[in-house]
């Protein structure tokens, strides 16, 4: 989900042209969904590493973390991965992910479980 302000919501945005041209510049992602092989697994990583809460659980397959009770920052699910081990960076996937927070004061990188790079950078989202 991309949070950015627009008067006429959807109408305003621009129609662009049909090969990606990246994000703006200055876009935030509110939050993020990674999959991952077993969530309870991710539950317990994004605890120790982060301090993040669990905001919700769904089933077996899906945990929803956040800091300062916010619904959730990150949904860690296995709907299309269950099991599965760390992600080969040469097929397609989610990299990395970067947070921002005004409580880092040096910018670090932490890898969760199955390969996807967190990079936690000092500064207000």
């Amino acid at each position: 989900v991309v949070r950015r302000a627009l008067p006429g919501g959807i109408a305003d945005v621009p129609a662009g042209k049909a090969a990606w041209q990246g994000m703006p510049d200055n876009s935030i992602i509110g939050h993020v969904h990674l999959r991952v092989g077993r969530p309870e697994d991710a539950e317990a990583w994004w605890h120790q590493e982060f301090g993040f809460d669990t905001m919700a659980k769904y089933g077996g397959a899906a945990v929803f973390l956040s800091s300062g009770g916010y619904h959730h920052h990150i949904g860690a699910n296995s709907w299309q991965s269950a099991d599965a081990g760390r992600r080969d960076p040469s097929r397609s996937g989610l990299a990395w992910v970067e947070m921002r927070s005004d409580n880092v004061t040096d910018a670090a990188t932490r890898e969760d479980p199955w390969g996807t790079v967190i990079r936690t950078v000092p500064g207000k989202a």
